[in-house]
């Protein structure tokens, strides 16, 4: 038995949320309950505005304790989306999808129509039967000036629990009339497989038209409207519309024809955002945003002088990117294009990225530019025993003129060199010296600072959360047996098939040969990030060169390096 059902007294429901009832009582009658709640209003994307109820600190707590306790004894159905945990209106839309006829309403001032007295006698009544004085109160607590909040924590749960007996009775009406039910909240929707002379008309009626798929004019049907009454709630009548295959079928913002969507104008608009960073930067981005979002809402507003915040276009860009990837999957390519376009800006706001099914090449091929101005050609050379020797490898920028590549690029013939010369492949005659800052053997990394004053370059970031693993795809990039002449980093796409340590340093085995001149390249997840360097590649003869070093023994070598600069430091006279 749930919680809330043994309460046999208001002292009881008191212990169970953590207060006395003489501390509740002060809610709602020691003083004006609309006193513990804070009123404003939003603008709907309809127009209007709703107007929200926010409780107190101290009464928030209550009313989410209260949530948790009437959710024990609340099962929703399958066919309620709104306000349930693992249902979204991806879930309400998907019910709904390739039908010849949609039907949607709304309810009118849906919360507040659920008064004190409805949820007493709910919570009095089975299937909840909780105690009387145990129900009162209880009510009093959810409710402000008799009403149920729209911004109580404990709202949601309160009108599915109202909403129970109606939802079955529409369930019931659907099942007999071959439709499909589904509610989210306020907005309830039908579905028919039916043509337009069959749908049953205790449903939709259809008023006038001239039999033109996408020309109807319908109301509720009597029998509909009258459950709808009965359970105590009003039909928004602006709100009530019947759709066609043949036209555009929306149901809770979602395009459902074939699958739940997104409209075209909100993918559009989406690229438009991210190609006015790439194209005018950041800063410029941000102020055609703002002035945008300023001017829409001084149009809009009611002649109030407010300061208008607005959030910045690179978090609304990623706000837009995670509501696509809802409807529309992680592996969908609509979302991945405009996705990975975000991610290679290289802000402080990402997006997830999935597995790409064309393994990468197209949306690598697009950005390789991008790629380029982070990898670089490290060249060595020097007089070895009397004999002129040479070498070359990859690296990659990492921060503040850092460069990453392997330690055993910086050796000619076991000889250990403390400097290279290192440059863009794009841009092969302007080249830099770069010194040696850490070398670490044991792991075979190194890291180099370019020998140049206030110059910025562009670097990868590196991957911390989520390292490579068994069967995920791989970017290696680098420069193996770099030839003069070549404008861009080499691109090999291989897939993670182990991971194993050998003395202690964790590599990576994919299913592709590396080569020589790629030691020291990084490798790149489907984000763009780097979770591990090229190791020693094969020279010609057949050798297993085959992994990569693991991202995490670069993060430990760097930590070696921050460490040992530390104790220079404190050795160093002051």
């Amino acid at each position: 038995m749930s919680k809330l059902k043994l309460c046999k007294s208001v002292d009881d429901l008191a212990a169970l949320l953590g207060t006395t009832y003489g501390k509740i009582r002060y809610f709602y009658y020691l003083h004006p309950t609309s006193e513990s709640y804070s009123t404003f209003e939003i603008k709907k994307k309809s127009g209007g505005v709703r107007e929200i109820s926010a409780p107190s600190d101290k009464l928030k707590t209550l009313q989410g304790r209260l949530k948790v306790l009437l959710s024990e004894i609340y099962e929703p159905k399958k066919y309620v989306t709104g306000f349930v945990n693992g249902k979204s209106i991806v879930a309400n839309a998907k019910p709904h999808t390739r039908k010849k006829f949609v039907f949607n309403l709304d309810l009118q001032d849906f919360f507040p129509s659920i008064t004190f007295a409805r949820i007493r006698g709910l919570l009095v009544s089975k299937p909840y039967s909780l105690e009387s004085s145990v129900a009162t109160v209880i009510a009093h607590l959810v409710t402000v000036n008799g009403k149920l909040p729209q911004g109580g924590p404990s709202s949601p749960v309160i009108s599915n629990m109202i909403c129970s007996s109606l939802d079955r009775k529409l369930k019931t009406l659907a099942a007999k009339n071959r439709a499909e039910y589904t509610r989210y909240a306020d907005d309830i929707t039908f579905s028919f497989y039916d043509d337009l002379d069959y749908i049953a008309s205790d449903i939709v009626e259809v008023l006038k038209g001239d039999k033109l798929p996408n020309h109807y004019f319908a109301k509720c049907g009597q029998s509909l409207e009258r459950l709808i009454v009965d359970a105590g709630f009003k039909i928004n009548y602006l709100k009530v519309r019947l759709q066609g295959r043949y036209e555009r079928q929306v149901v809770t913002g979602l395009v459902v024809n074939k699958k739940p969507n997104v409209n075209r104008q909100y993918v559009r608009k989406t690229g438009a955002m991210i190609h006015s960073i790439e194209t005018k930067g950041l800063e410029e981005a941000r102020r055609i945003y703002s002035e945008k979002i300023i001017k829409q809402e001084q149009k809009s507003g009611d002649g109030q002088e407010e300061e208008i915040k607005v959030p910045p276009v690179e978090a609304h860009i990623q706000g837009r990117l995670l509501f696509l990837k809802q409807v529309v999957g992680l592996e969908s390519q609509v979302y991945r294009r405009l996705a990975l376009r975000f991610n290679l800006l290289g802000l402080k706001y990402r997006v997830p990225l999935g597995v790409s099914k064309n393994k990468f090449s197209e949306d690598f091929r697009k950005f390789t530019k991008w790629y380029d101005s982070k990898c670089w050609v490290v060249e060595v050379e020097g007089e070895i025993r009397g004999e002129f020797e040479c070498g070359q490898g990859s690296g990659f920028m990492i921060f503040d003129q850092v460069l990453v590549t392997c330690s055993h690029v910086l050796e000619l013939k076991g000889v250990k060199l403390e400097e290279a010369t290192v440059y863009q492949a794009s841009a092969r005659s302007r080249s830099y010296k770069a010194k040696l800052l850490y070398r670490d053997d044991h792991r075979d990394l190194a890291l180099l600072k370019i020998s140049v004053e206030k110059s910025e370059f562009d670097y990868f970031d590196l991957e911390t959360s989520v390292l490579a693993d068994v069967g995920d795809e791989v970017s290696i990039l680098g420069f193996p047996q770099d030839k003069l002449g070549a404008q861009s980093a080499g691109n090999q796409t291989a897939v993670v098939r182990n991971k194993f340590p050998i003395s202690g340093v964790g590599f990576v085995e994919v299913d592709k040969e590396l080569y020589a001149g790629n030691s020291g390249g990084p490798v790149l997840n489907q984000d763009s990030r780097v979770v591990g360097i090229v190791g020693i590649g094969n020279d010609g003869e057949y050798c297993d060169h085959s992994r990569f070093i693991c991202v995490s023994e670069l993060l430990k070598a760097i930590d070696g390096f921050k460490l040992a600069s530390a104790e220079k430091s404190e050795l160093e006279p002051a």
